[in-house]
């Protein structure tokens, strides 16, 4: 029995699934690129893992840092393309990791990334916009008056004061007051050569949005990683996730009381044959052999009216769940089961078809409805 399912039954949707990768150099080696002098030559310009380190470096400079906020020329992701300058800060020299699609799919997922440089103790996360930073916020160190108790550090786009009442340099906890707020961190890492301090967490400002310092971008289209404020390196350990979209259609089919209420197996009617014959067909090699099958031409096919059970002499008729129905609700007299459902497009072609777990009794009086899904 055919049966014609409306628009309305049918709906499409998609959800995003993600695959978590871990990746070393033994995977993807680190790639390096720097601004060599002079012209590219083929036979003296520099290559890393084969790859020509002049050509490299000006082509990621041209396509990711040199729209200088433009958005139409822009590649990639950015929270704020009014601080280009910090946000693709690009260095002489730069360390790349280039994942393979079949390794990211349609983009890395955003604040995936965990990226641990085996010559460095620190561990590298991204942003969600674009931006590697350090898991612990790392910012510009400018000065420390221990008379007047005030440290001057920079985000790289703007300046802030802080007053450090004290800092224990064995523990690493310093208490900073800002906004007249009082609170205790710890500090990582002090260098004032280097002019860099990391923190346990965050400074907030009520007004400002402090960020910490980059040390490269994240491409997540393209899966790309470009480091630009890190020494080289060639040992890594690099986790993230993968993202992919599945597209699911989802079709409602209903069988309602009175519909598909014909059982179509063997033993549950009777087949009048008319006539049978036989034909002689030819082999074909490596699918069946030459022989002769019998052909049966079917005159009609009708429901029998009552079953004879195996044991005993019970008998039942497919009218026993309306006499009976008010004494056994559950129907537990002749009925149809409902197995395997299939689909068909406007030719009547098959496209789908869908297995039920168990066979569901179909109830001349009950309503029923299958959802099949089914991904596209």
């Amino acid at each position: 029995m055919f049966k014609t399912i409306p628009k309305s039954n049918i709906s499409n949707k998609n959800f995003k699934v993600y695959k978590e990768w871990y990746i070393t150099e033994a995977d993807i080696p680190v790639v390096g690129a720097f601004n060599e002098s002079g012209l590219f030559d083929v036979d003296t310009s520099t290559t890393s893992q084969g790859l020509y380190v002049h050509p490299l470096y000006n082509s990621i400079k041209a396509k990711y840092y040199s729209a200088d906020g433009n958005l139409f020329t822009q590649y990639g992701l950015m929270k704020n393309p009014a601080d280009w300058v910090f946000e693709r800060n690009l260095g002489d020299s730069i360390s790349i990791i280039q994942l393979p699609q079949s390794k990211y799919g349609e983009e890395i997922k955003k604040g995936s990334i965990v990226l641990t440089i085996d010559d460095s103790d620190d561990i590298f996360v991204d942003n969600y916009w674009g931006g590697i930073t350090s898991k612990n916020p790392t910012y510009n160190w400018i000065s420390y008056d221990a008379e007047t108790q005030l440290l001057v550090f920079s985000d790289g786009i703007a300046t802030y004061e802080v007053t450090c009442s004290y800092f224990d340099a064995q523990t690493g906890i310093g208490v900073f007051t800002i906004d007249n707020i009082t609170d205790s961190q710890v500090v990582f890492f002090w260098d004032a050569q280097l002019g860099i301090i990391t923190l346990s967490v965050e400074l907030l400002f009520s007004n400002e949005e402090i960020i910490s310092n980059k040390i490269g971008n994240v491409f997540y289209d393209d899966g790309l990683i470009v480091l630009t404020n890190v020494p080289a390196f060639t040992t890594y350990t690099l986790s993230y996730r993968s993202t992919q979209t599945i597209y699911e259609t989802e079709v409602l089919i209903t069988a309602e009381k009175g519909e598909f209420n014909i059982s179509q197996n063997p033993s549950a009617v009777d087949v009048n044959v008319r006539n049978s014959y036989k034909f002689e067909i030819t082999g074909e090699t490596n699918s069946f052999p030459a022989g002769e099958v019998t052909i049966k031409e079917i005159a009609d096919i009708s429901q029998k009216g009552e079953f004879l059970g195996s044991i005993g002499s019970t008998t039942g008729s497919w009218d026993d769940f309306f006499e009976y129905g008010t004494t056994d609700p559950t129907g537990s007299y002749l009925s149809t089961y409902i197995t395997t459902i299939g689909l068909y497009d406007e030719h009547l072609n098959m496209v789908a078809v869908a297995k039920l777990p168990k066979p569901i009794k179909k109830l001349p009086n009950y309503n029923l409805n299958f959802i099949i899904r089914l991904d596209t």
